[in-house]
């Protein structure tokens, strides 16, 4: 453990990009939105089983071959389905860019016989709740619903996927909203940080990529159809179910919901990205705030890497643990000088970093960061003590089940471990 933590450290201290925003604002580079994903804990193997050890989880195979992981709970009368597919924001021309929220803005906003007024009058009429989005790396939906109004609320969904309208209204209203969305994000100290650890890192990456009023405003209700086409396809199609429906009623209704979707389609290939050094002096972005905002980033490490739940605990005692870290305890509790900081590990498909933000008076902003840069090296240096140590593990140990706590988390934490494969 201390041997790993000396090399993280290493890394983290000589990869570390830092930024802030406000009057001055400190980031590091900046880091994209992340799809879901499910808490750590290992993968069951559930292919080869009809039902698994892990939670029972059962794996379905609709009779047109869409394939589901279902856990079958009938104490409460509710069913829960989270769906994804590979491919978000990385997938989407650079002319285009926006284009994927869009979509996922339609989804219910109109299908069949229902314009955008009659299908939500007709979701609340079935206790029902439907949406999707999109991320950098995935989109995807989730609906739940009362068991006696199941059957309406598929064929709700099946609508959605084999007649969506895209009415010219809600449509441009979807523009509308985004473009807004992206002038209020250029005063964000947040999303400036982030975008500016991009630039300086993976400049050239499409992780990098940022919608503008200009990739958005030319969208055409036609290429979001063609977007469809080639994202929203069977063969990339992952669905956990959660709730009060059998193996036996489930299979029908994917082939009802999903049966219509192309079977595949050929998508772009997203390389990995490969970050510059940073720069050996912080990103310094101006905005008219009475505060800093102060985000670092470092190099990170793989879900696969055999060091990672190692990496994992290390985090979590360095700044992850909230009011029992040590950024915490140094930087607020002893110092005030923050209200609250924080570390995780970005893990996503083609691009891997250790990040962190914290926030503070603008004059002591380099204070701040002398803080974090000294907290890092010492536990590179010295490794956790065993408090330290049993604490952490007891902790994420103790708090995995509460991400299992009603069937939506429950079904969402199936899809993340399809996801991390």
């Amino acid at each position: 453990m201390r041997r790993l933590a000396a090399i993280i450290a290493g890394m983290m201290l000589t990869g570390c990009v830092a930024v802030s925003v406000t009057t001055e604002q400190r980031f590091a580079p900046p880091i994209a939105p992340v799809a879901p994903v499910a808490p750590l804990a290992p993968v069951m193997p559930v292919a080869p089983m009809t039902r698994s050890s892990l939670a029972d989880v059962q794996v379905v195979t609709s009779p047109g071959g869409i394939t589901a992981w279902l856990v079958q709970e009938d104490f409460v009368p509710i069913i829960s389905m989270e769906w994804t597919w590979r491919g978000g924001a990385s997938i989407e021309p650079v002319d285009r860019r926006g284009i994927g929220w869009i979509l996922a803005y339609m989804m219910n906003e109109g299908a069949g016989g229902l314009d955008t007024a009659a299908y939500g009058a007709r979701m609340v009429d079935l206790n029902m709740s439907f949406s999707c989005g999109a991320w950098t790396d995935w989109t995807g939906c989730g609906m739940t619903t009362l068991k006696e109004t199941s059957d309406e609320s598929f064929d709700m969904l099946r609508k959605a996927f084999s007649e969506l309208r895209l009415d010219r209204e809600p449509f441009e209203r979807a523009k509308r909203e985004m473009v807004a969305s992206l002038e209020a994000e250029e005063t964000n100290p947040r999303t400036v940080a982030s975008r500016a650890i991009n630039a300086e890192l993976i400049p050239d990456h499409v992780y990098a990529r940022v919608p503008t009023a200009a990739t958005v405003n030319p969208i055409t209700r036609g290429e979001l159809r063609k977007l469809m086409a080639q994202q929203m396809t069977r063969d990339k199609l992952m669905v956990a179910v959660v709730g009060d429906i059998s193996a036996e009623e489930l299979g029908p209704k994917l082939d009802e919901v999903f049966g219509k979707l192309p079977a595949t389609a050929v998508m772009p290939e997203i390389p990995n990205a490969v970050a510059k050094a940073a720069a050996p002096r912080p990103i310094v972005k101006q905005l008219p705030q009475p505060q800093t905002l102060i985000m670092f980033s470092g190099p990170g490490i793989r879900r696969e890497d055999p060091d990672f739940y190692a990496a994992y605990v290390l985090n979590y005692i360095l700044g992850g643990g909230a009011f029992s870290s040590r950024l915490t305890d140094d930087v607020r509790e002893k110092r005030g000088l923050t209200y609250g900081i924080g570390t995780g590990l970005d893990i996503r498909p083609h691009f891997w970093r250790w990040q962190g933000s914290s926030a503070t008076m603008n004059d002591k902003a380099d204070e701040v960061v002398k803080l974090i840069r000294e907290n890092i090296g010492r536990l590179g240096k010295d490794g956790p003590t065993a408090d330290e140590l049993a604490d952490a593990k007891a902790y994420i140990t103790g708090a995995f089940p509460l991400a299992f706590d009603s069937n939506r988390k429950i079904a969402q934490n199936l899809l993340g471990f399809q996801q991390d494969g």
